[in-house]
């Protein structure tokens, strides 16, 4: 009786792996995005908090995956709501 469980299992996870394949296959191109917004954000979250700390402004937005994933999914607007979110408690 388990041993039918683990076929099932092996089945879905089989059927998983294809769409998941399938989906590189026709979607590549979303996923090259996803990867270069994460790199220049992050790049620009680097960049943009040496500039702040030579100022000594002490606004120092991590770079988290939390931050990576936010700044890959929604690009510039991520950029902008990240710094907006870290002005917001340091002002306050």
């Amino acid at each position: 009786m388990e041993t039918k469980w683990y076929f099932l299992g092996a089945i879905l996870l089989v059927c998983v792996f294809l769409l998941i394949v399938g989906f590189l296959k026709q979607r590549f191109d979303l996923i090259v995005n996803f990867i270069l917004r994460i790199c220049v954000g992050l790049l620009g979250i680097y960049l943009l908090n040496t500039i702040l700390a030579s100022s000594h402004i002490s606004l120092g937005v991590g770079t988290n995956s939390l931050n990576a994933l936010v700044v890959g999914v929604l690009g510039l607007p991520g950029f902008l709501m990240v710094y907006g979110v870290a002005a917001y408690f340091y002002f306050t």
